[in-house]
């Protein structure tokens, strides 16, 4: 059994670490394994426009809440747009997408179990960082960074509503 010492605050807009992940898009890491002892890592995210190939998750689980704007979805077949306050529920194994496509940032929060993702969200936003302004991610080369192999792309992003 895991015992914790201590706790912390963050107020908001605070973080531990704040991944830019390009064209205004950011990840703020809230808790991350080291804090957690490997349960779990929270984050924020303001994303401007667009998300992630439809994929799955090998061994995580996550909760996506919507704090601000409106987040497009898939969940296994399912497609739908989520509002501010909905939360969307991805079991691991079960493909699943997020998209902004409103043109208006939308704020979330993830809680992803076990942690972990957050070495991962780090080797994208290292990726990404060489990536030439104006120019589109080489999908291969993101799914080659560090932490990708446990997390399988298995359909495009989502690029319209459903």
């Amino acid at each position: 059994m895991v015992t914790f010492h201590a706790g912390y605050a963050l107020a908001h807009g605070d973080a531990l670490e704040d991944l830019d992940m390009g064209d205004g898009s950011m990840l703020s890491l809230k808790v991350t394994g080291e804090q957690s002892h490997g349960l779990l890592t929270i984050v924020e995210g303001i994303v401007h426009s667009g998300g992630p190939p439809l994929h799955v998750h090998d061994a995580e689980d996550e909760v996506v809440i919507v704090v601000e704007g409106e987040l497009d979805y898939q969940v296994g077949e399912q497609r739908g747009t989520l509002p501010a306050g909905g939360l969307l529920w991805f079991p691991r194994q079960v493909p699943h997408a997020v998209a902004n496509l409103t043109g208006r940032p939308c704020r979330f929060v993830t809680v992803v179990t076990p942690s972990g993702i957050e070495d991962f969200f780090r080797a994208q936003r290292d990726y990404l960082a060489t990536v030439p302004a104006g120019a589109s991610p080489d999908p291969s080369a993101l799914a080659s960074v560090p932490g990708a192999e446990e997390r399988q792309a298995v359909g495009p992003p989502l690029t319209q509503r459903a």
